[in-house]
């Protein structure tokens, strides 16, 4: 039991760390994170795509102008060497302009590999900011 609970501890605190470096621009710490075949697959990309490589996504970080990220409701299910972690998202930010505020529904799947977590994809269902609110 107490190695469950070391898992989730630990993957709770990965996730703040992973939004402190979203806030931060901390690529370096995005670099240790994110395993080599990281995949964002989201509703809410511009031109109708569903996909991110860890490459696009990568690019995009910069781009970002966050405000806030606030990672609610974390919830870690861990099995073995594989860990899947639930949470919902709240993100006030702009992209070169464009409001990109709003709540997310987020699936994190985290591998362990040589003794460290990295995450391995994200899914994520977004629900924009009501204009104005």
């Amino acid at each position: 039991m107490g190695e469950q609970h070391s898992t989730e501890d630990e993957l709770v605190a990965l996730e703040h760390e992973w939004a402190q470096a979203v806030l931060e621009n901390d690529m370096d710490k995005l670099e240790h994170i994110l395993a080599q075949e990281y995949t964002l697959a989201a509703n809410n990309f511009p031109g109708g795509k569903t996909r991110l490589s860890r490459q696009e996504w990568m690019v995009t970080v910069p781009l970002y102008e966050v405000h806030s990220y606030e990672l609610r409701n974390i919830v870690v299910h861990p099995y073995g060497d594989v860990a899947v972690v639930l949470a919902h998202l709240e993100l006030q930010a702009r992209v070169q302009g464009e409001d990109r505020s709003g709540s997310s529904t987020l699936a994190d799947v985290w591998v362990k590999r040589e003794g460290r977590w990295q995450v391995a994809m994200r899914s994520s269902i977004f629900t924009p900011q009501a204009p104005g609110a």
